[in-house]
């Protein structure tokens, strides 16, 4: 399949931020189980407040990350045999493909 430059550039770039979305929801979760776990039952108002606002904006971030992989996501599957499949297939590195949504699926699950 033939496609312009510039379409192909859009798709590189949605895969590549799909990719950072993903590392992100494994990222915030972590940042948000360590925040939970080391706050447990603090009584300092300080420290309350701040992991309060902490939490706000790792969550926040988490959320936008889920919607991010969501909406490039729907883009990839669109156009997954003809460009990403197709230019894997021409360099013969379908396994290493394969390896790398197998790692995308255990972080997604892990990050949820």
């Amino acid at each position: 399949m033939t496609m312009s430059n510039s379409f192909a550039t859009f798709l590189l770039m949605n895969n590549y931020f799909h990719d950072v979305a993903t590392a992100m929801l494994l990222a915030c979760s972590f940042v948000l189980w360590v925040l939970l776990k080391n706050l447990g039952n603090e009584r300092d108002s300080v420290l309350t407040r701040y992991a309060a606002s902490l939490f706000r904006g790792v969550s926040g971030m988490f959320w936008f990350s889920v919607l991010w992989i969501i909406a490039s996501g729907i883009v990839r599957i669109v156009t997954f045999h003809s460009f990403e499949w197709f230019n894997t297939t021409q360099k013969h590195f379908e396994a290493g493909l394969l390896v790398k949504y197998g790692i995308a699926a255990v972080m997604m699950i892990v990050g949820s």
